[in-house]
């Protein structure tokens, strides 16, 4: 008798809706609890919830390249490190700055353009030093290549890269 009434409770169970969406062969092992009027949390969707409670303002993050002002800081490959504080103006850019190489820095000024990301610097340095700088911006990122012609001729190239911020 007791053997039957367990049979009879598990055949209830078992034939009940849930047990129909739940353990059929077609749906696996899970269940659809958005599917059943009995889970209602009165919620239409996720959209809703997130109408609700994330906040809509969105904070632009300023472009770089559009600034009047801004700092770049880039590193050569001979080791040598370049800072410029640049300001745009008419499709111009001018910078002053300094130089280190090694253990000894100098003052540079800088004259050049953008063109889309492409920023094409031309720096003086006062001992003589001349270099030709062309930088691909990605963001806040600079990486590029550039030529120093020194003031006894001699020329040496090299990438940079660096940092380019407001």
């Amino acid at each position: 008798m007791r053997g039957t009434i367990t049979v009879l409770i598990l055949l209830i169970v078992a034939s009940s809706p849930a047990a129909a969406k739940c353990c059929s062969l077609g749906g696996g092992a899970s269940y659809n609890f958005l599917g059943d009027s009995a889970v209602d949390i009165n919620m239409d969707s996720y959209d809703e919830f997130v109408r609700e409670n994330v906040p809509a303002s969105v904070t632009a993050v300023p472009d770089v390249k559009a600034a009047a002002t801004s700092r770049l800081r880039l590193n050569l490959l001979d080791n040598s490190r370049i800072y410029l504080l640049l300001s745009q103006a008419d499709g111009k850019i001018l910078g002053q700055g300094n130089v280190t190489q090694g253990n000894v820095t100098g003052p540079i000024e800088a004259t050049g353009t953008l063109q889309a990301n492409k920023l094409s610097l031309d720096v003086t340095a006062f001992g003589g030093e001349f270099y030709k700088i062309n930088l691909a911006a990605e963001g806040s990122t600079v990486l590029g290549d550039y030529s120093l012609t020194m003031p006894d001729g001699k020329r040496l190239t090299g990438t940079a890269d660096g940092k380019w911020v407001m």
